[in-house]
């Protein structure tokens, strides 16, 4: 996995590379094209015309990772629906940026926990209930119970408060659900769960 690093910033560009180990910093956007990369992307870099680039294609061709200094949920939704692969703080730390290397990697969508979560809770209403859902036969009754309560945008630890489990019971639970539906994340889980056949 190639890491493409945009900053006008040298040493947050340093700091990316000293944690994601191999990476290139890139002067400017780089053209869509096919390629294994991620784009680690410095929004305060962004001049007027690059902020009004074609997202959209780009985020097809690299999986973009918009960094914020001052992240928010309010950004982190626009460069979501512009299909960005992960939105977070630009001085994450060294751990959680190789973190979000791997989910993005691996398929994944990284986001803020309240933006994730805020996002779980609008996608978790438009979910069928079991009842009325094809979904329902595929995991069994307490992974449905766990789904429940991710529909409503809660955390591993609260699902584990409501169902009385660990929060290790719980990550267990979803891990064998996200492999049933074949997603990396909640919020993949529940984007597939909202659609008519699964």
């Amino acid at each position: 996995m190639v890491h493409l690093l945009f900053s006008a910033s040298s040493v947050l560009a340093g700091y990316w590379q000293d944690a994601l180990g191999e990476a290139r910093r890139c002067a400017r956007l780089p053209p869509p094209q096919e390629r294994d990369a991620v784009l680690w992307l410095d929004l305060a870099s962004l001049d007027a015309g690059q902020r009004d680039a074609d997202w959209p294609t780009l985020c097809r061709h690299y999986r973009v990772v918009a960094l914020s200094s001052s992240p928010n949920d309010a950004e982190g939704m626009h460069w979501l629906q512009l299909g960005v692969s992960g939105y977070a703080h630009a001085y994450a730390g060294a751990d959680e940026l190789r973190q979000i290397a791997a989910s993005v990697a691996a398929g994944g969508t990284w986001l803020g926990r309240s933006l994730l979560l805020q996002l779980c809770q609008r996608f978790g209403a438009l979910v069928p209930p079991p009842e009325q859902a094809g979904w329902r036969d595929r995991v069994s009754s307490r992974e449905a119970e766990v789904i429940a309560i991710l529909k409503q945008g809660r955390s591993n630890k609260e699902i584990a408060r409501e169902l009385d489990i660990t929060e290790r019971t719980v990550k267990a639970h979803l891990t064998a659900i996200f492999q049933k539906f074949g997603v990396e994340d909640r919020f993949q889980l529940l984007l597939k769960l909202t659609q008519p056949a699964h």
